[in-house]
Order: structure tokens, then sequence, then C-alpha cells
């Protein structure tokens, strides 16, 4: 996309997370989340990376994530929007058919060889799912009943694969797929993160305890200025992997993005931890939104590959990976 058009579709973005935020658990429903879902479905952004070439770079897919990351949404975006059509267009398949989301293995990771018991993710407005085992198999596969997950803002159900493979993505096309995914996920979770500990400096701001704003204790300020430098090596490290996948090797691409999503595993949840301590007993009850954040980036850090999965990945040399 030129500049300006992906100006005017992130801040359509912007517009549409400030109409569909949820303010508490409370507010997550089924009327509420159909009604959210049909209204990100409205903006057309599922055509972003259905053509070759894509509409949308990788790095401008990040920062749309990013920006749904940053308020709590129920809506499906990264799996029915972003990551189950770049599969298909990967895979070279016909497009026509039902709206897709994608399976992971039953602990949301990459699913192995020849997966059979399988999530789907991210799933709210999808009617099936497709799974690319390790080994760069894609199969269909059929929804079954909801599952739970401690990340109450994201729903996920079983699913069973069903028929042939629908083909095998060459090993580029396979490197490219996980760079992706990888890159797309740790977007969401840096969103989150950076908004999260944005709300906890508002808040330092404004809380007051013993006569003064806690803001200006000096043990607040530390943990704010460590959470923020947190967040910034998240955005720095996940934003370089998306340009990567713009312009750089696969092969170097998906280094790039698990050296990323390694950095987000840690970073983030130690960021919204330190907000977490700075808003204090209200951030652990259940009508403030704070422990909406803490589960997306507790699950969220699991989600494809946790740091124990990465890092002898990006050991090993370059060769063997």
């Amino acid at each position: 996309m030129e500049s300006e058009e992906f100006t005017l579709v992130r801040d359509m973005v912007r517009a549409f997370a400030t109409r569909h935020a949820v303010a508490s658990a409370d507010d997550i429903t089924p009327k509420s989340r159909a009604a959210a879902q049909q209204a990100l479905d409205g903006l057309g952004l599922a055509e972003l990376r259905r053509t070759t070439p894509p509409a949308a770079t990788a790095q401008e897919c990040a920062l749309l994530a990013e920006e749904h990351g940053r308020l709590p949404l129920t809506t499906s975006l990264l799996g029915t929007v972003l990551l189950a059509p770049e599969l298909l267009r990967l895979l070279g398949a016909d497009e026509d058919g039902p709206r897709l989301t994608v399976a992971l293995a039953p602990d949301l990771r990459l699913p192995g060889p020849q997966a059979a018991d399988l999530r789907a993710w991210d799933c709210d407005g999808a009617e099936a799912a497709l799974c690319a085992d390790a080994e760069g198999t894609v199969t269909r596969a059929e929804l079954g009943s909801p599952t739970p997950t401690a990340d109450l803002l994201r729903s996920a159900r079983q699913a069973y694969a069903v028929g042939e493979p629908l083909g095998r993505l060459a090993a580029q096309d396979r490197q490219r797929w996980q760079g992706y995914a990888l890159v797309v996920v740790a977007s969401e979770l840096v969103g989150a993160a950076r908004s999260f500990v944005e709300q906890s400096v508002e808040y330092a701001r404004d809380r007051v305890q013993y006569g003064r704003r806690i803001g200006s204790f000096q043990a607040v300020q530390h943990l704010l200025a460590d959470a923020t430098v947190l967040v910034e090596a998240c955005a720095s490290a996940t934003r370089y992997a998306a340009w990567c996948l713009d312009h750089e090797p696969p092969d170097r691409a998906l280094a790039a993005a698990r050296a990323a999503k390694a950095e987000v595993n840690a970073s983030a949840v130690e960021a919204v931890y330190a907000g977490m301590q700075v808003f204090g007993g209200i951030a652990q009850t259940w009508e403030h939104p704070a422990h909406l954040y803490l589960r997306r980036v507790l699950v969220g850090a699991t989600v494809l590959a946790t740091t124990a999965d990465l890092l002898p990945a990006l050991a090993a040399p370059e060769a063997t990976r």
C-alpha cells in the first residue's frame, strides 16, 4: 500500500478498536463478540494478503496486529484476517469457500508432523481451519466444540483434520509462513504491552497515596522506566523481523522472527507485570481490564513457540535451521 493508504487503514482500525473495545470481562458476551466481529469483517481487511503480490506488506500487517493488541478486543484479526489468507496464498490454493482460521497443536504451538489432535485458534467467524504441520503439509480441519483458554478475549475450538492434504509448502514458503506467523503474533503482544504500560504511566500520574502522586516515587519511576525499555526492545525486534520478511531471504527472515518472538515472550510479560504492580490492588479485580492484558500476553507467549522452543533453533548452525 502507499503510505497514505496505509495511514487510512490504520486509522480505520483504530476507530474500530475504540468503538468495540471491552471495558471489563463482564462486557464479553456472545452478542458483543458477534457484533464486533461483524464490524471487523466489514472493514475488508481479509483482502490484505490474498493476492500475489499482497496488497499489504508484512510490515504493514504487523503494524495492524500491533494496533489490534492495544485495546481489549474480542475480534479474530490474526487467525482469520492475517494468517489463514497468507497460508492459502503461499499454498497457491483456491480461495473460494468457507471463512478459515488456523489450527495449532493442543498447547497452541506449531503442530508437529501429521498432527491429528488440533485446536482452531482465534476462530470467531470462522467455519473451518487450516493446519500447516512441521513438514509444511497443509490440511483442512473441521471445527468442533469450544475449548477453554486463559485469554478471555480470544476464542479457541477443537479441530479435526479431514480429507486429503491440500498441498505441501515448499521449504522456503514454509519458512516464510512460520516467520510471518511469529511476527504477527509477536506484534499483537507488543501492542498490548505498550498500551498497558502507557495506561500504567497515566495512572501513576493521577493516583495519590500519602498525599503525593505515586508517579513521584522513585521506585515507581524506575519500575515504569524499565517497563518502557522492555516494550521498546520488543517493538524494535519485531519491526525489524517484519522488515526482514519483506526484504531478506526466507531463512534470515525466519531467524529474525524467532529472535523477535523469543524477546517478546519474555519482555512483554515482564512489562505487563510491572504495570500490574503500579495499578496495585485494583488490577487484581475482575472488573478492571488489567487482567485481560495479562492473560493475553501470558497466553501469547506460548502461542506458536515458547522461548524454550526458539532458543535452540536460534543457536543451531545456520545451515541446519
